[in-house]
């Protein structure tokens, strides 16, 4: 059994054991849940459609220029 202090923040040291058995790496998240009465912390799954999140960006310029572009464009055929 490890133990751990909880700081003012609430917040915990996760024991190098118990990082290193899950595959927590610093910046990665966790889960928490209760079952019965007691806490379970659970390395988040990878989440590969949240990476793509804003991936986009800027492409397509503003908005409305990008439409008269795309519009003029159509006119021209």
């Amino acid at each position: 059994m490890e133990y751990s202090r909880m700081t003012k923040k609430g917040q915990i040291t996760i024991p190098q054991k118990f990082r290193e058995i899950l595959g927590i790496k610093a910046g990665e998240k966790v889960l928490f849940d209760l079952e019965d009465e007691k806490l379970v912390l659970k390395k988040a799954p990878h989440n590969p459609v949240a990476n793509l999140v804003g991936l986009g960006k800027g492409i397509f310029g503003a908005g409305l220029e990008y439409q008269h572009k795309i519009r003029s464009e159509w006119e021209e055929k």
